[in-house]
């Protein structure tokens, strides 16, 4: 049996049976529904039953009948809607599945069914909420699906992955829906695409109605309409009819005054859409909106960012290919020079410049190659001892020469380690390297092995001229150089990353004037 509930506040003043026929609703004694409030006028509201349902209509009262927080003068109720009379909230209970159909019966003076356009830009900032045009009720319920799709957005930034977080939302606070489609503005055509429906279309082709998109498009206004059938905006719509579409929201997505995209529900049957139902969809929209342009914003940050490292190591590598090609000009005139003349010291200086050149043009290929691609190392049994001993061996000559003292120190329990030789030989060649050259005459190198625990940590240590504190943050980066034309700004790059392959960890120390040193910690197995 149909009900009609009347609360003041969380307390139910009184319940009434529904019978056929008419109930007065107002502050005088001889109405049906007594309501003692000065909010209330004498004979404020009137309900009339029936087979085909409710209708509840203002008689003309000073303060207004709301349903839902939209103002009324002819409504039919449906279940789920609040009709407020001053400070009373009255509720229905058990109404004929019938009152829902019946709403689509009931025209308007101008011959039109409900339909409403309202601002989208003004409801996503809230100016509506704020002028008090909404219920208590749909306040919170807008502000309860506004904090449920945030929490969905988070951490989002794919087109796709938002829709869906969306659709998800969507279907929980309209359940009686049959379709939701998200529709996005392409970059290159700038017609609007579909990204998102649901449900899937079974047979792949997604539908959408080009009369909904033109009259939001055209009007920058979201559209709710109950029944497109007898709409007058609608009529001869194809696409809607051949899409059985009967009930219809649309609101567009709004990045400033620009349309980037749009939403639409839909429904086959007969649904009643309200303006807090619209309100509502566009302030999700407005959600969707920011999530969609902040994603495109951070993409054109990456974009940038790859162009710019891009653009960085190209100028660096062509820095150095023509610094080599200077070298290779050079060393090509000495030796034509001296086989034009016959003279052999020139031929020999040019071959040798020649042979440096060809040298560092293969480094920097090496260092690309090792920079640019990742390798799983190739692990072998390896003997500490053995792979410091290659590498003294290899640069001991250069030590000689600059009168620089070199030491090598291998714990004696140290056994095999488990590394790829020949790259981890690269790594610490790298460093050594370095270190020799960065060292005065009369200075000292020293390379240690110890194991600690279940990792080798192997020390390099030098007497240079150290690296500036502001310098220290920047040497692993790559094309960074102190040693100007002399160095490709790969070497320690490659060396950190050799390393973190291996799952160890570099660190470095230095005093400018003292020295710096170089600690390398890899698992033993």
């Amino acid at each position: 049996m149909a009900e009609i509930i009347i609360a003041l506040g969380d307390a139910t003043v009184k319940t009434v049976v529904l019978t056929a026929g008419e109930l007065t609703v107002g502050r005088a004694p001889s109405c049906d529904i007594h309501l003692d409030d000065k909010t209330v006028s004498r004979r404020h509201a009137r309900f009339t039953f029936s087979n085909r349902g409710l209708v509840v209509e203002d008689l003309d009262s000073r303060n207004g009948t709301y349903v839902s927080g939209r103002q009324i003068g002819r409504h039919v109720v449906v279940p789920g809607d609040v009709v407020t009379i001053g400070p009373y909230s009255i509720t229905f209970r058990d109404l004929p599945l019938a009152a829902e159909e019946a709403r689509f019966e009931e025209e308007n003076q101008s011959g039109e069914t409900l339909i409403s356009a309202l601002d989208a830009a003004s409801i996503s900032r809230a100016e509506d909420v704020k002028q008090g045009l909404v219920s208590a009720e749909a306040a919170t319920r807008r502000l309860t699906a506004l904090y449920d799709l945030g929490q969905r957005l988070s951490g989002r930034l794919e087109a796709s992955e938002i829709a869906d977080a969306f659709l998800d939302t969507v279907f929980e606070v309209f359940p009686k829906i049959d379709r939701a489609i998200v529709l996005l503005e392409d970059r290159f055509s700038h017609d609007l695409v579909p990204i998102a429906v649901r449900p899937q279309s079974t047979s792949g082709e997604i539908r959408v109605s080009r009369t909904v998109i033109g009259t939001v498009l055209k009007e920058r206004q979201a559209v709710v309409c109950s029944d497109t059938l007898r709409d007058e905006r609608f009529k001869g719509a194809v696409s809607l009819q051949d899409l059985r579409v009967r009930a219809v929201m649309c609101a567009p997505l709004l990045v400033g005054d620009r349309v980037i995209g749009m939403v639409e529900l839909d429904s086959e049957r007969g649904l009643v859409f309200g303006d807090d139902d619209l309100r509502l969809l566009i302030g999700l929209a407005s959600q969707v909106s920011i999530a969609v342009d902040n994603g495109r914003l951070y993409e054109e940050i990456e974009q940038s960012r790859r162009l710019a490292a891009i653009g960085q190591t190209v100028s660096s590598v062509a820095h150095c290919i023509k610094n080599v090609l200077n070298g290779i000009e050079g060393g090509l005139f000495i030796a034509k020079k001296g086989l034009e003349n016959s003279l052999e010291d020139k031929i020999a200086k040019g071959w040798g410049m020649l042979e440096r050149n060809a040298a560092f043009l293969k480094t920097l290929v090496l260092d690309m190659l090792d920079y640019s691609k990742q390798r799983p190392p190739e692990y072998e049994d390896v003997e500490v001892r053995k792979l410091l001993g290659e590498i003294e061996d290899f640069v001991s000559g250069r030590a000689a020469k600059g009168q620089i003292e070199l030491t090598v120190d291998v714990d004696s329990s140290l056994g095999n380690v488990k590394l790829d030789p020949t790259r981890m030989k690269r790594a610490l060649l790298n460093i050594v390297a370095n270190a020799i050259e960065a060292t005065e005459p009369g200075g000292k190198v020293s390379i240690r092995a110890r194991a600690c625990g279940d990792h080798l940590t192997i020390t390099i240590s030098d007497t240079g001229s150290g690296i500036p504190e502001d310098k220290l943050r920047t040497i692993f980066e790559p094309f960074f150089s102190t040693k100007g034309s002399k160095g490709t700004g790969l070497g320690l790059p490659v060396t950190k990353k050799i390393i973190e392959e291996h799952s160890g960890r570099i660190e470095v120390k230095s005093q400018p004037g003292k020295g710096t040193t170089f600690e390398i910690s890899l698992p033993i197995t």
